[in-house]
């Protein structure tokens, strides 16, 4: 309890605070924003910017209350906050518009929504079964097919002239015959295959993980973080001058079902999160100032060119640096642990 707010844990996940904004603060900033709003007044009889306040006032004094809570009630509810140290998953929401009543302090109700405390499983409890990636002569036979469907060459037969032939459109090397060239094809369509699979069997074991921990995300912030999507998805597609109905359309989708789409990958997204947060913590996973220094170098020399080096500066940046770099570090001590294998890097 503080002198201008009260808590209330509603649930695990839900915070409900009560703030005061004194009325003199309150009143300060309103007749601070109410003398601005009166220097674009233009009626007739009076110079621009000279109509009296008490003329005026009557007409917008509701809208100008509405405009000063908006800007001086988020000052209170992030001092609320950070007293509490809490960390929202999703924007602070309004239980019902105050009253701003003249002379009066104004009152408002909001609640908060944080990740609720999970405690992380046994994963000696994952277990990733290694399917072995096999070839067959079919799709051997397939590629070989469609091989001979997209390269024009001289010979016409599937047989060894056609295959040193291919080869050397296709850029492989030391294929005498035919044989070499299935032999290729097998060995390139397996590597192919055992990337797909390593990537499956580390999905499935973050699954698993997961799971175990029992790890459910508040609905408040898989909503807030599907209409950050649906906003980016939108904002995108103006900046493209692309439809966004005829776009929804062509990939014989709806709306509604892109919104479920975006909620569902919201929610797997935000359980990954948590998780790597988590394992993170427990493993003492960190990063020095020197590694970030160094990490956030390679992003300069890699940079394209006429990009604004200037932002490698802004500690918002250094802060998501770290955090992406720190998450990598806890999926590939995870993946190291449940399965003893290295993470693919693409």
């Amino acid at each position: 309890m503080s002198e201008f707010y009260q808590r209330k844990d509603i649930s695990k996940d839900t915070i409900e605070f009560t703030i005061t904004i004194p009325k003199d603060s309150f009143e300060s900033s309103y007749k601070a924003m109410m003398k601005d709003r009166v220097k674009d007044v233009d009626i007739k009889g009076f110079r621009k910017g000279k109509v009296p306040t008490n003329i005026i006032e009557p007409q917008i004094n509701q809208s100008v209350k509405l405009e000063t809570l908006e800007k001086i009630a988020p000052l209170f509810i992030t001092t609320a906050i950070q007293k509490e140290q809490l960390d929202p998953i999703a924007p602070p929401e309004y239980k019902e518009l105050p009253k701003l009543e003249d002379g009066k302090d104004v009152e408002l109700t909001i609640t908060v929504t944080v990740m609720p405390e999970f405690k992380l499983a046994n994963l000696k409890k994952v277990k990733v079964e290694k399917e072995e990636a096999k070839i067959s002569k079919e799709e051997i036979e397939q590629a070989l097919d469609d091989i001979k469907k997209n390269y024009k060459t001289d010979e016409k037969e599937v047989n060894d002239a056609w295959a040193v032939e291919v080869a050397k459109k296709i850029e492989l090397k030391d294929v005498k015959d035919i044989k070499d060239l299935r032999k290729q094809i097998e060995n390139a369509m397996k590597a192919q295959k055992e990337h797909m699979l390593l990537h499956e069997r580390q999905e499935k074991a973050l699954d698993e993980a997961i799971k175990l921990c029992k790890i459910e995300v508040p609905e408040p912030a898989i909503k807030y973080e599907a209409r950050e999507r649906e906003r980016t998805f939108r904002y995108d597609m103006q900046q493209r001058g692309v439809n966004i109905e005829e776009f929804i359309k062509s990939q014989n989708l709806t709306i509604e079902k892109m919104r479920e789409l975006w909620e569902r990958d919201s929610n797997e997204a935000l359980q990954t999160d948590t998780f790597l947060r988590m394992y993170m913590k427990e493993n003492n996973i960190t990063m020095t100032e020197e590694e970030l220094n160094a990490r956030i170098e390679d992003l300069k020399k890699n940079a394209p060119k006429g990009t604004d080096m200037s932002v490698y500066d802004d500690e918002n940046w250094r802060a998501y640096v770290r955090n992406v770099d720190l998450k990598q570090r806890a999926f590939e001590a995870f993946i190291k642990e449940v399965s003893g294998e290295e993470v693919h890097k693409d």
